[in-house]
Parts: structure tokens; C-alpha cells; sequence
């Protein structure tokens, strides 16, 4: 069972991070604003670095950054900060969209989603969404025939935060529809989105340093590891009852759509906001 339930009721004691500023971009009702909450002072991002880009992957350089939380407020299973090394790894630009997916499933490697709801995305009529409603043994073997494999958590926070201190991808402590396709705020059962997750990569002005799409919002993300009730410092554990997805989604919050922000889910469970991308060593 997601933990998104208990993450928005965190919301509060975390504050609303949504800043309802943007233009009514998907049709969404937003004639009553969200209280605009002024993001924290926080340094300037650094340049962003020039990387490899090949058949849609980043090679992002790896590196040593703080893991986790360190605020008092922040859920337990965001503490303890810790200090990770990643090597250098390759990730893909864009969630695995429903073209390619598509591709996988004609070619007899991965079975076709099942419909879970109105809001899967695989026979929505557009290749270029996310592919959602996607168990995690589906993800992992996509990423499998496709010679590659789901990311492990500490390279996906890595991708997400490099080693800044910032509360989303693209730097700093607040969001907004033109950044994240979330809810409106932690306040609001709004959409940026009404109906499905967005075209991947529709946010580019919410690319990581590393240029990275849409790793805050759109569709949570399975990672490789089993879940956790801490921020583990190593290895993540060898067996468990879920595996972790990271980076929130069209239905969650933007408190859960932080790059520290994690969320767990069985095997079993493949619903509209859940979808994946690929690593590759």
C-alpha cells in the first residue's frame, strides 16, 4: 500500500511548497489560488555540466552528496541525512513513454499494462505520455529487454539533487504547474494536469542541474531497491515487502514530489500515478 496518504498528512507540518502562480495551462479551474508561500533564500544553482546524451540516456559523472533530510519536520523515512558515493551511471532524459513501451510489448518482451483505471496511459491515444499503471516486475523487465535496468534510489536522488540542498530538482523551495505536474498545492485536490500525467519532458524548465526531465511530479518512479523505514546509509536491504518509488506524481502533492520525498509500493500494485524510467551502468 503507497504511503501517500501518510506524506500529505505531513504536508502541513512541512508547509505548503506549491506557489499557485502559474496560467491555467491544461484547463484546470484555478480561480481560487493557493496562498503563495515565498521560497526560502537559497544560493545560486551552479552551471549546469555538459554531459553525454545517447538514445534518450544522460551520462550523469556520479559523485559524493548528502542523502536524505535534515529537517526536524521532514518524515522519518527521509532521516538520517548520510553521506553516499555514486559512480557514474547512465539515466534516461524522459519517464519511459507509452510508445516505447509499446514497442517492447509488439516485440513479445513485455506484457501489455492491464487497465486499472481511466487514467492509464497505454491506450490513451498518445505515445509521448509516460507509460502508467505499471507493476514493478513490468518496469523491470522493459528495462531488461532494453539492456538496461531500474535505477537504484541513490542514483535516482542523485539525478535529482547532484549535491545541492535544494527542496526540487530545478533548485530551491518552491514549485509551481509550470514546474512539476502535481497537485496544486498540499491544500488543493486541483490537478495540473485533469485527467493523466503530461508529455514527458513538457517541463523542461524543471530539468535537475544534470537536465533531467520530470523527476519531480508526472509519474512516481520505480527504483530497483526494497523499501526502507529509514534513509539507509550502504546497501539498501536484500529483501523486504515493497520496493520504493521516488519523485511523486499527477496525484500526489508537491511536498511528496521533493528529491528527499520517498514513497513505497508492493509488487501487486500498478496504478495511475506509477510509471519508470531506465539506468544503465
Amino acid at each position: 500500500m503507497s504511503c501517500g496518504v501518510l506524506l500529505a498528512l505531513t504536508a502541513t507540518a512541512l508547509g505548503d511548497t506549491a506557489v499557485d502562480d502559474a496560467p491555467d495551462e491544461d484547463g484546470v479551474d484555478a480561480a481560487a489560488p493557493a496562498p503563495v508561500v515565498a521560497p526560502r533564500a537559497s544560493p545560486l544553482p551552479a552551471p549546469r555540466p555538459k554531459l553525454a546524451l545517447e538514445g534518450g540516456m544522460l551520462r550523469l559523472p556520479g559523485g559524493t552528496f548528502t542523502m536524505g533530510s535534515s529537517e526536524a519536520s521532514a518524515p522519518p523515512n527521509e532521516r538520517p541525512p548520510h553521506t553516499e558515493t555514486v559512480a557514474p551511471f547512465w539515466l534516461d532524459k524522459t519517464e519511459v513513454t507509452v510508445s516505447a513501451y509499446r514497442g517492447c510489448v509488439t516485440a513479445g518482451k513485455c506484457p501489455a499494462p492491464a487497465r486499472t483505471s481511466d487514467s492509464c496511459t497505454y491506450d490513451a491515444g498518445d505515445g509521448e505520455l509516460p507509460v502508467n499503471c505499471i507493476h514493478w516486475a513490468e518496469a523491470q523487465a522493459f528495462c531488461a529487454a532494453s539492456g538496461k535496468r531500474l535505477p537504484r534510489e541513490v542514483e535516482w536522488e542523485f539525478a535529482a539533487r547532484g549535491n545541492a540542498a535544494a527542496h526540487y530538482p530545478w533548485g530551491g523551495a518552491a514549485t509551481s504547474c509550470g514546474l512539476a505536474v502535481t497537485l496544486q498545492s498540499d491544500r488543493s485536490a486541483r490537478r495540473c494536469s485533469p485527467d493523466r500525467p503530461a508529455r514527458v519532458g513538457s517541463r523542461v524548465a524543471g530539468a535537475s542541474r544534470f537536465g533531467v526531465l520530470d523527476l519531480s511530479g508526472n509519474v512516481q518512479e520505480w527504483t530497483s531497491d526494497w523499501y526502507s523505514e529509514h534513509s539507509v546509509s550502504g546497501a539498501a536491504p536484500r529483501a523486504g515487502g515493497s520496493h520504493v518509488l521516488r519523485g511523486g506524481g499527477w496525484l500526489s502533492t508537491p511536498t511528496a514530489a521533493r528529491v528527499t520525498s520517498r514513497d513505497w509500493a508492493s509488487s501487486m500494485e500498478a496504478g495511475p500515478n506509477v510509471g519508470f524510467r531506465c539506468a544503465r551502468d
